[in-house]
């Protein structure tokens, strides 16, 4: 099965160094209340609870690959404005350097506003300059890519087609990239890819394809035709085309063809959805993939991608999740609190309710089963907080566990009513509560909701927090007794 294989794959996924020039920008995202019409003019009226900036451009393809866990270095431009200093706090938080903007007080820093409500795009506003930059520019940025690409495996171009990558200072980035041994992998805008020549591979999308081959592409022989005529035309090594509903095609020299149809189960939001594609297909190329396992790795992350609200990126665990989803493998749904937190967020945003219970779950038993199919039948995923090793002989004893956190995990995971299984080891699971941020917290009949460890923190977010009473005569401690008194008559 080829998600088992990519899974596995996965492993093995050597981190990589990248260098990334493009077009920088800082997304705003108005969102909030969409019911009235304004009494000025035939217009609605947004009430406004929410103002989210988040990377754009080529720094959001930075951020995913820092999400794929590569080191990475950013080249591009920003205003010499507050939105250039707002853009830079985003990408330390992100761990990404700043030193290789290049600040100028002739444009602004590229900002783009989506205005939203109910999770839909009403309006987008930019600020921006579109006109080339200036010669002496294109020699700044061009020192600053020769300094941070120098250790980098690999070079990604990011063109938004905003004035910076003029044609002479790509030129200049691939003839430089040629000269020191490292492919350039160009994620293209415009009517041309003459500009792009020598360049390893280019991720166009259908329509960027059609434009530059100057052909409409209705069906898999006219892509392949179109692809073909581009790699011979400019001396492109290879082509990897994203195709919306159709997926993805890549084509390799004189290699045949190869389509991957789409494997998104629902489209959100498409916006960054090829900066994640660019991202997770030159990691896992530079990483050790062939270009087949890397191209069908990015169109999984695509499909991930078109899921989210905005761009928000994909990271591996996230894309290994979901490839053990697809092959059937329980272990993917075991996950770390960091993951178990985007997973619920992701999940709340298509209004699916996360329910959350934790404990020992040591020697499993029918009264355990009962609890957990009454606890996932209340929402629609069910999310265990399962006590290590040590807190569980914090709080049983030094003979406690009988079965070992791993296993625990893994026997956790193949129920069917369990939907994601997270390890921590706190006294109390209430940092992990914290994280998931359920809609339903429950625990066992023998506690009061005053009683249950993160009562307040759920019910101050609009939560509910529940009880289920246990199967009397249940009990891990019983099966443990009854074992003893057996051994003890033999």
């Amino acid at each position: 099965m080829l998600e088992a294989e990519l899974y596995r794959r996965l492993k093995e996924l050597k981190p990589v160094a990248v260098a990334v020039v493009g077009d920088v920008i800082l997304d705003e995202y108005l969102s909030g209340d969409f019911s009235r019409i304004s009494p000025e003019a035939p217009v609605g009226v947004l009430d406004c609870t929410h103002d989210d900036l988040k990377l754009g451009g080529a720094a959001n393809v930075a951020a995913n690959f820092r999400k794929m866990g590569c080191s990475v270095e950013l080249v591009g431009i920003t205003g010499a404005d507050p939105d250039a200093q707002r853009l830079k706090r985003l990408l330390k938080e992100k761990g990404i350097s700043t030193r290789g903007l290049v600040a100028t007080a002739d444009r602004p820093t590229i900002k783009k506003s989506r205005v939203m409500a109910q999770h839909q795009q009403l309006l987008r506003i930019d600020r921006e300059k579109r006109n080339p930059i200036s010669k002496e520019m294109e020699a700044g940025v061009f020192a600053h890519f020769k300094k941070t690409a120098a250790k980098a495996d690999g070079i990604v171009i990011s063109d938004y087609n905003k004035g910076l990558l003029t044609n002479a200072l790509l030129a200049g980035i691939i003839g430089w990239a040629h000269k020191n041994g490292k492919p350039v992998v160009v994620d293209p805008k415009g009517d041309s890819f003459a500009k792009y020549r020598g360049a390893s591979f280019i991720t166009p999308n259908r329509h960027e394809l059609e434009k530059a081959a100057r052909t409409h592409c209705p069906d898999k022989g006219g892509i392949e035709k179109a692809a073909r005529a581009l790699i011979k035309e400019h001396r492109i090594g290879s082509v990897l085309a994203t195709l919306s509903a159709d997926g993805m095609a890549l084509f390799e020299g004189k290699t045949e063809g190869k389509f991957f149809p789409t494997v998104a189960k629902e489209v959100f939001d498409v916006t960054g959805a090829g900066d994640t594609v660019v991202a997770v297909f030159t990691a896992a190329w530079l990483g050790g993939f062939l270009p087949e396992e890397a191209a069908r790795l990015a169109n999984y992350a695509g499909g991930l991608q078109v899921a989210h609200l905005g761009a928000e990126g994909v990271g591996l665990d996230e894309i290994r999740y979901m490839l053990g989803a697809e092959a059937g493998l329980g272990e993917s749904k075991i996950v770390d609190a960091k993951t178990a937190a985007a997973l619920a967020e992701n999940l709340r945003k298509k209004k699916h309710k996360v329910v959350f219970t934790n404990g020992c779950f040591d020697l499993l038993h029918y009264g355990h089963i009962q609890y957990l199919q009454k606890a996932r039948a209340l929402g629609d995923r069910l999310f265990l907080g399962l006590n290590s090793d040590a807190s569980v002989r914090r709080l049983k004893g030094p003979s406690r566990p009988v079965v070992n956190e791993h296993d625990r995990a893994h026997i956790m995971a193949a129920l069917d009513c369990v939907d994601q299984v997270i390890v921590f080891g706190e006294e109390t699971p209430l940092k992990l509560i914290k994280a998931v941020k359920p809609d339903i917290l429950v625990k066992g009949g023998d506690y009061t909701i005053e009683g249950i460890v993160g009562h307040k923190e759920v019910q101050s977010w609009g939560g509910a927090v529940k009880t289920i009473k246990y199967i009397e005569g249940s009990s891990t401690t019983g099966i443990i007794k009854k074992i003893v008194r057996s051994s003890k008559g033999n």
